[in-house]
């Protein structure tokens, strides 16, 4: 019989990456609960959760055949309802792809060596959600994608220069809360400098474009480098869904000569869509590059005098505000990340 043993001792972690690496996986960095699977004291495999991700499957090639993946999914699935968790993933190699597709999951995309699958919602439900709230039609459009962690004047740089060469702009703002700045202080931020742009729509990206989903990888240190592999999940659900979906003709990116990981990204986009993205060079002022990282330095620094130079007025407001300042203190108290 199979029984699942949750992995929590330091001793069963280094049991679950060992037979990880047995088969040539990564262990994943994020990962918030797993479990290993045994038949009496023989293992069997292993399975993980990040939030609403599944990932790590593994069944030894002994145990293959004995519905041991369907039993970890299923016993994923129960742990993920006592989250009152609802919309979920599976990331699986190509070989288990039909396994998963079976218990009702789709594909959304899939590479060479990864394949991603989702349950609970679907990715066209959720974009027509987001067509309706926003009223968009399907005049062809243009669209930028950002962070704005915080928002600089390069990030309204880029999107004004973007809104000049558009009849409508979408603006998507990542939607992941792992940055200093949370989402929906982002978001009100960049709507607010935004608002003197009348072809310019800001919305959120859900959970599909630049996130812990679509790529986990982008929140690593900065010296943990990123290959070409590891942003194509994302930048296919950008190609397959949100272009087709949102009729988007062109994508506007900020020119990124400071980041090994977001400069890897970009370069992966235009090989895959070359035609469609359109590269703006830095806003600087004098011979300083702003950067949202820059920004962060100062603010850690206590210099607002300097940090208004690289900010529109939105941001300063923001910085000024009780929920700013909540920011700041949090910026001054912990280590500086890539977010």
């Amino acid at each position: 019989m199979v029984r699942f043993k949750e992995v929590l001792l330091d001793s069963e972690k280094e049991t679950q990456i060992a037979l990880l690496e047995k088969y040539n996986l990564e262990y994943e960095y994020d990962i918030d609960y797993a479990v290993l699977a045994y038949e009496d004291d023989k293992l069997l495999g292993t399975a993980s959760l990040a939030r609403n991700v599944m990932k790590c499957f593994l069944v030894v090639k002994e145990a293959q055949g004995k519905q041991v993946m369907t039993m970890m999914y299923e016993h994923l699935l129960d742990v993920l309802e006592e989250r009152n968790i609802d919309h979920y993933f599976v990331y699986t190699m190509p070989n288990n792809e039909e396994i998963f597709e079976q218990l009702g999951m789709h594909v959304l995309v899939r590479t060479m060596n990864t394949v991603l699958l989702e349950g609970g919602q679907h990715i066209k439900d959720v974009l027509k959600r987001l067509q309706e709230d926003y009223q968009l039609d399907q005049r062809k459009k243009h669209c930028v994608i950002i962070n704005g962690n915080p928002m600089t004047l390069g990030h309204l740089y880029l999107i004004e220069e973007a809104a000049k060469e558009a009849e409508q702009l979408l603006v998507f703002v990542v939607s992941e809360d792992a940055s200093s700045f949370p989402f929906e202080d982002r978001f009100m931020i960049i709507k607010k400098a935004t608002k003197h742009l009348k072809n310019v729509v800001v919305l959120p990206t859900e959970n599909y474009l630049v996130s812990k989903i679509t790529f986990p990888k982008y929140f690593l240190k900065e010296d943990q480098l990123i290959d070409a592999e590891q942003t194509m999940i994302d930048v296919l659900i950008y190609k397959e869904y949100f272009v087709k979906f949102f009729n988007i003709k062109k994508r506007y990116l900020g020119e990124e000569p400071f980041s090994y990981n977001t400069n890897k990204y970009n370069q992966v986009l235009k090989q895959y869509m070359n035609g469609h993205i359109h590269i703006i060079p830095r806003k600087a002022i004098g011979e300083q590059v702003i950067s949202a990282s820059k920004v962060r330095k100062l603010i850690k620094a206590n210099k607002l005098a300097k940090v208004k130079e690289y900010v529109p007025s939105a941001t300063y407001e923001f910085l000024q505000s009780k929920k700013g300042q909540k920011v700041i203190q949090t910026l001054i108290d912990r280590e500086l990340g890539r977010h």
